[in-house]
């Protein structure tokens, strides 16, 4: 039962679930890993609310389609998200040329994030 405060997502997740998300980047010509993790219960609210924001926008059935082709290119990244909200856990790996236009600003956001820029 969702109260006052909270709204259902399209999943039927109640909104201010926590989310936990971690990202590994690897290859790319370095061939060098970035590794992210964020804790949105861990944030500021504005913070939490525009990183379940972009989750909320993603079509977790459809990139599971497109992480089931392979990915792996020379000189490319390769992505492996997992993603936890609620009783949910949703893990990916993507080549770069698999990430979607919904994806590409949640993974830009974290990698940001790793960096401490």
């Amino acid at each position: 039962m969702c109260t006052d405060d909270q709204t259902r997502t399209a999943g039927g997740q109640v909104a201010d679930d926590p989310i936990r998300i971690d990202l590994e980047r690897s290859g790319g010509f370095a061939g060098m890993s970035l590794k992210a993790s964020v804790d949105t219960s861990q944030l500021p609210p504005d913070e939490a609310s525009t990183i379940a924001g972009m989750v909320d926008r993603l079509d977790f059935g459809a990139l599971a389609a497109r992480a089931a082709t392979p990915s792996r290119a020379p000189d490319r990244f390769q992505y492996d998200l997992v993603v936890r909200r609620g009783g949910q856990r949703h893990a990916l790996s993507l080549g770069e040329s698999a990430v979607t236009p919904e994806l590409r600003p949640l993974l830009d956001h974290l990698m940001t994030m790793a960096k401490g820029v």
